[in-house]
C-alpha cells in the first residue's frame, strides 16, 4: 500500500473522492491510499509548484514529492524529475507538458458523453432570433498578469478573450457572466451552485458563445466547447498555433478567432453571418459531438484507465 498525503485539495481530480468515486476507488484498488498523516505518507502530492515549495521549506527532511496538474499554468516545468531547491529532494511531475494527464483530445469528457444523448441536427428553416454573444468567464484582471511562455510562445488566452469581451460589451453585443469584472459589466457571478444547470439556463438564450480555453496547448480541450455545442450555441474558440482542436473538428465549423485576430472582424462576421451559414457551422459541430456520444462505453473506460494507470505507475516508480 502506498500512502499519499495531499498538500493541496486537488479538487476535480482523481484524488478527490467527492468528484469521482470511480477514479478514487480504482486508485485504492491499485493500493494507492490518501492519508492525512504526514508521518505515514510515502508520497507528498501537490497540484501546483507554489504550495509545493512552501511545504518543502516547512518540511525539509521529507522525501518523495509529486506534482500532478491538469492546468497548464499550475505546473510549467517539462523535465521530470526536477529540483526546486538545490539542497532539497527531487520532485516528480505529471502535467500537460509531460503528456501524463491529457492523453487524448477528449480526456476527462467521458461522463459528458456517456450520460448525454445525441443532439438533433438544426433544421434548414432555423432562424437566428438574436446575435448577442454569451461569455461565462472570470476577468482575472483582464489577463494583465497572465502571460505564459512555453517553448518561446505565449500560450495564454485570458488576455485575448478579455479584450474581445470588453470590445463586444462596448458594442452591446455580449452578455458577460463571471467574477472580477469592473462594475456594471458582469450580469452575475458564473461560479454558482449547480453550475452545469445554470450554464444551460443561460446559454439557451443565445446563439453564440465566447468559449476560449485559458491557454492553448495540444490536447488541452476542456468542457467549454462541448457545453457550447450541447446548448446549441456556435462556439467562438481559438484554434491557432498550439491547439489540436482540428484533430476533432472540420474547418468552418466553430468560429476560429485565430483566423480573425481582430474583434472588429469578429463583430462583422457575427452580424453578417447568414442563417444558412450558422446552421451549417453548428451542424458540423453537432456531428462531431454526436460522434463521441456514439463511442462505446469501453472506449471511455479504456481512456480513463490509461490515465489512472499512469498515476499508479508513477507512484510505484517514486517509492521504489
Amino acid at each position: 500500500m502506498i500512502h499519499i498525503y495531499k498538500i493541496d485539495p486537488l479538487t476535480y481530480t482523481p484524488f478527490d473522492k467527492n468528484f469521482s468515486k470511480e477514479d478514487f476507488s480504482y486508485l485504492e484498488q491499485k493500493d494507492l491510499k490518501i492519508t492525512t498523516n504526514k508521518k505515514k505518507a510515502d508520497i507528498f502530492l501537490a497540484g501546483n509548484h507554489k504550495s509545493l515549495k512552501r511545504f518543502i521549506l516547512k518540511n525539509p527532511f521529507l522525501r518523495n514529492y509529486l506534482v500532478w496538474s491538469q492546468e497548464p499554468r499550475f505546473s510549467k516545468i517539462k523535465s521530470t524529475p526536477y529540483y526546486p531547491f538545490s539542497i532539497f529532494p527531487e520532485v516528480h511531475l505529471m502535467n500537460i507538458y509531460t503528456e501524463d494527464v491529457f492523453l487524448n483530445n477528449v480526456t476527462n469528457q467521458d461522463k459528458k458523453f456517456i450520460t448525454n444523448q445525441k443532439l438533433n441536427i438544426i433544421d434548414s428553416s432555423y432562424k437566428l432570433s438574436n446575435r448577442k454573444v454569451a461569455a461565462l468567464m472570470s476577468f482575472y484582471h483582464g489577463g494583465k498578469y497572465s502571460k505564459l511562455t512555453i517553448d518561446g510562445l505565449n500560450i495564454d488566452l485570458i488576455k485575448k478573450r478579455s479584450e474581445i469581451a470588453l470590445f463586444l460589451f462596448k458594442n452591446n453585443m455580449i452578455d458577460i457572466y463571471g467574477q472580477g469584472w469592473p462594475t456594471g459589466i458582469s450580469m452575475e457571478d458564473s461560479r454558482f451552485n449547480e453550475r452545469h444547470k445554470r450554464k444551460k439556463d443561460i446559454l439557451k438564450k443565445y446563439h453564440f458563445n465566447l468559449c476560449f480555453e485559458n491557454t492553448v496547448y495540444p490536447k488541452y480541450i476542456t468542457e467549454k466547447i462541448w457545453e457550447s455545442i450541447e446548448n446549441k450555441c456556435l462556439p467562438i474558440y481559438f484554434g491557432g498555433t498550439g491547439s489540436s482542436i482540428y484533430e476533432l473538428f472540420p474547418t468552418k465549423s466553430f468560429i476560429d478567432y485565430s483566423e480573425l485576430e481582430d474583434p472588429e472582424k469578429l463583430k462583422d462576421l457575427i452580424n453578417n453571418m447568414p442563417d444558412v451559414e450558422f446552421i451549417c457551422r453548428l451542424n458540423k459541430c453537432i456531428e462531431v459531438y454526436n460522434s463521441f456520444i456514439e463511442k462505446p462505453d469501453h472506449f471511455w473506460r479504456n481512456s480513463r484507465k490509461q490515465m489512472l494507470d499512469k498515476i499508479v505507475e508513477k507512484c510505484n516508480y517514486i517509492v521504489k
